[in-house]
């Protein structure tokens, strides 16, 4: 539904979760699906203990007139207030995750051309999605951080050099599709690679799912659907506030915006559920409604975040990595709600540590742990017990261990990753194509079948329709045998089997 301005909009309303309990609250006989009756009359008794039964009484199928059916229903205004809230021409609420929107962008950029710039270290939704859509994707590798084994973002520059160099070569790109912040809360700068978009007609993606809360205080990284991106995705469940799987795809007011609406809309009936869950679209109407009036509670966030942070410096062993990630190239900022902590000197591995935070008897969990680090998120409206973190490390990784320095596995080099293989056919082709299993070593001058990525730092090594080298498979294998290291896509934890294109 396009924004438009009146009447006025209230963003303390959430229409379509207010429609929801109108419509439970009328009560009524209901012969008409969920099978669970809804909580009444022969519904289920063991499913109504497990959720409650608010739970069921508000799981209301689709097309009910007034709720999603009908001019000016609830569902359409919700989706003006979240297009209103991100400054954005339209949004479309998603239930299969930003993955949906990732996969939605791909095939709607067809609309615009075949010849995509892709983040190399996007997340496998996009490659998922080039699939579907047949583009021509090609590569930009992010900036990779040699202290702490991780993938941050890519640089302006270099976006503005292969964006100028395609140009040149009369082969334009239809699209550059990035990722900010990164999984590790590094902000890369959004508004200088929009510009180069401009400056070379393509359209930007901007995979924004780690910031679904950027710009709704003063002290948060500003939106990319007020920086000059074309499409974000804000998986609204990670630091939004909703309910897991939930997600909005932003389609900005940019010059690919009349041709990119309806290719997007054509998208989404393509990926989307014909039985969409009233509850999931509920959490993000709530959750999109206390992101735009909630600054108080995203204040005391921010100041839990900000003491967890003072806790770490002070503490023996530990500091924060965010000083680290600001210093490599086209690192801009860093997100507040990220809580990236340095546990080398504590004598331990980032895995091993949140491995045994989470096996404790007094159990921890953090969102991710790289060789070096664990990273603690706080939700928008969280006030955790930051304290009790610094408490469960402390049991964990006692700080009398700082001084006999770093875990082996923390300071031992990583491999260095090979380039990848020539790319041969198209993500789509390769994926189509007959396939087979087999070994590594008859692998070698194959075409893959499959992705593989080794974590860390994630970056794809290989991606369907890339040849198989020697050295690459070398490095996949060398990098599995460590600790905490795996290779994603893998047929086997060792990578002794590998699918490919059938010959």
């Amino acid at each position: 539904m396009t924004r438009h301005e009146q009447p006025p909009l209230d963003q303390r309303a959430a229409p379509y979760a207010e429609a929801l309990i109108a419509h439970r609250d009328r009560d009524g006989l209901r012969f008409m699906i969920p099978g669970h009756a809804t909580g009444q009359a022969g519904g289920s008794d063991r499913l109504r203990d497990f959720l409650g039964a608010r739970a069921l009484e508000l799981d209301i199928p689709q097309l009910v007139e007034g709720i999603d059916l009908g001019a000016g229903n609830a569902f359409d205004h919700a989706r003006e207030l979240a297009a209103a809230a991100w400054d954005a021409r339209t949004t479309w609420f998603l239930t299969n995750g930003a993955s949906q929107g990732n996969r939605m962008a791909m095939q709607a950029l067809a609309a615009i051309g075949d010849r995509v710039l892709v983040q190399r270290s996007c997340h496998s939704s996009v490659y998922d999605g080039l699939v579907m859509s047949g583009a021509t994707p090609e590569y930009l590798f992010p900036e990779s951080d040699p202290d702490h084994k991780i993938a941050h973002g890519i640089t302006a520059e270099a976006a503005e050099q292969a964006l100028a160099e395609a140009a040149a070569a009369g082969t334009p790109y239809a699209a550059l599709v990035m990722v900010s912040p990164s999984y590790f809360g590094v902000v890369a700068d959004v508004p200088a690679v929009a510009a180069a978009c401009r400056r070379y007609g393509a359209a930007l993606v901007v995979d924004g799912s780690w910031g679904a809360h950027f710009g709704f205080h003063a002290e948060l990284p500003e939106s990319p659907t007020r920086q000059g991106a074309d499409i974000v995705l804000s998986s609204i469940h990670k630091l939004g506030g909703s309910l897991t799987q939930t997600a909005f795809l932003h389609l900005c007011e940019t010059p690919h915006a009349s041709v990119l609406e309806p290719a997007l809309e054509a998208a989404y009936r393509l990926t989307e559920s014909t039985s969409l869950n009233s509850l999931l679209l509920a959490s993000l109407d709530i959750a999109r409604s206390e992101l735009a009036t909630g600054q108080a509670a995203m204040g005391e966030a921010l100041e839990a975040a900000a003491l967890l942070r003072r806790l770490v410096t002070d503490a023996s062993g530990l500091r924060l990595a965010e000083p680290d990630f600001l210093a490599r190239p086209g690192a801009v900022a860093i997100d507040p709600l990220h809580v990236s902590i340095d546990v080398r000197g504590r004598g331990i591995t980032g895995p091993a540590l949140k491995t045994a935070l989470s096996r404790a008897e007094e159990p921890a969990f953090v969102e991710i742990a790289a060789p070096t680090a664990i990273v603690a998120l706080i939700g928008p409206r969280g006030t955790p017990d930051v304290a009790g973190l610094l408490a469960a490390i402390d049991r964990a990784a006692p700080p009398q261990a700082a001084g006999s320095g770093p875990a082996p596995a923390a300071s031992a080099p990583l491999p260095a990753a090979p380039p990848p293989g020539a790319q041969l056919l198209t993500p789509r082709e390769a994926y189509l194509a007959p396939s087979e299993s087999v070994s590594a070593s008859e692998a070698v001058g194959r075409i893959s079948a499959a992705m593989l990525a080794a974590y860390p730092p994630g970056i794809p090594n290989a991606v369907p329709g890339e040849l198989l080298t020697a050295e690459l498979l070398a490095y996949l294998r060398d990098t599995a045998k460590l600790p905490g290291s795996y290779i994603r896509g893998a047929a086997d934890h060792a990578v002794t089997q590998l699918r490919v294109v059938l010959r």
